[in-house]
């Protein structure tokens, strides 16, 4: 089996190794947002899944218990939920990172509860004073996950699991490195695949998967066919099936900007610090999402130098239906690339991949403004 057959085995939500960790007794936990510390999870033994609704096609509760300008992520996260589609998690961990995800936790708690769930506030602002209260609120979360699991979460655990994770981080970049090449050897549409791994089976065994791929990938060269080098930007994003419709009309995602994505893995944990403190500092100053305020101009800066680092061509935005932060976001990043000279999409989307016809119609007419400059 070729070493991308089995990142395609692990994007499923509850996949293969996730069967193998629960026949061991193991715990798993899910998590809503990537501002929520993996590392903290892992040290206690637990294993940490990214919440998806795969496989979500209707929503009558979400409709009926969430806002109508709720999103459809969250809307399908309370459908599963309500149907028990996440009963193989032993719990699930929220934060403030919009009012949608606030209202789908409050939610949850009433209407479909999990064995444990828990809240952390993530400040909004980045400054010593809020960070340091963030390493107070990663410090409460670590003693409820020693007291609800009976587990000792040291300060030993806690750095062996940031190394663990740097690893990851570092690979996931030696990766990215290899889309700067003329005809990268791997498509945006397997990235995605690697990605969605990264949520969803443990650590160890994805960071060993990460090293066959690059071994597997070490001087090789793609197809030559595709007809413009793309960069996704933009909110939530866990279906290759999307990634491969714009692929499929001829354009290659040689980089990206979304919560999966490089905002993730970019900076590494300083391993020389206390590790809360690490952690705290980290999670609040890495490349942040539309969230914190005050840092619009670093996102930006962030998207520019990737334009020009990986040598896009145009940039197509995604947008979940109804998230207020990316709309505004969106209009910021748009005024810096027309100042590049950077052609943009602006593609609206529903979570579950809807309307395939217009947007393939859309991203065609894009590939050809692409073609004709």
């Amino acid at each position: 089996m070729s070493v991308l057959k089995e990142f395609e085995e692990a994007t499923p939500l509850k996949n293969p190794w996730i069967d193998s960790w629960k026949e061991e007794g193991k715990k798993i936990l899910g998590y809503f947002c990537s501002y929520i510390p993996d590392e903290i999870i892992h040290a206690a033994g637990i294993l940490p899944v990214r919440m998806r609704a795969t496989g979500c096609t209707d929503t009558p509760m979400g409709d009926a218990y969430l806002t109508p300008t709720a999103c459809s992520y969250t809307r399908c996260c309370l459908e599963m939920a309500n149907r028990r589609q996440y009963n193989f998690l032993d719990g699930a961990i929220s934060c403030n990172s919009c009012d949608q995800i606030r209202r789908l936790d409050d939610n949850i708690r009433i209407k479909a509860p999990f064995p444990y769930q828990y809240f952390i506030g993530v400040p909004g602002n980045i400054n010593d004073l809020t960070i340091d209260w963030f390493k107070h609120e990663l410090n409460k979360f670590k003693t409820s996950l020693e007291e609800n699991y009976s587990v000792e979460i040291t300060d030993d655990k806690l750095r062996s699991s940031i190394k663990t994770y740097n690893e990851s981080r570092a690979l996931l970049k030696e990766l990215y490195m290899l889309r700067k090449n003329p005809k990268p050897p791997i498509s945006g549409t397997d990235i995605m695949k690697v990605l969605l791994t990264d949520v969803s089976i443990p650590r160890e065994q994805f960071n060993e998967l990460l090293r066959k791929l690059l071994k597997e990938l070490d001087g090789k060269e793609g197809e030559s066919n595709h007809k413009s080098r793309l960069m996704i930007v933009g909110s939530q994003l866990d279906d290759p099936e999307y990634v491969k419709i714009i692929e499929d009309l001829g354009g290659l995602i040689v980089v990206d900007s979304f919560c999966l994505g490089t905002r993730t893995f970019w900076d590494q944990v300083d391993e020389t610090k206390d590790p809360l403190d690490a952690l705290a500092e980290h999670y609040m100053t890495r490349v942040s999402c539309p969230r914190m305020s005050g840092k619009q101009s670093e996102r930006v800066d962030f998207v520019a130098e990737l334009v020009k680092e990986f040598d896009v061509d145009g940039v197509i935005f995604q947008r979940m239906k109804f998230c207020a932060l990316w709309w505004a976001e969106i209009f910021i990043i748009r005024k810096k690339l027309k100042e590049l000279g950077v052609p943009f999409l602006d593609l609206e989307r529903e979570y579950v991949l809807s309307g395939a016809g217009a947007m393939k119609t859309r991203v065609q007419g894009f590939m050809e403004i692409l073609e004709a400059k």
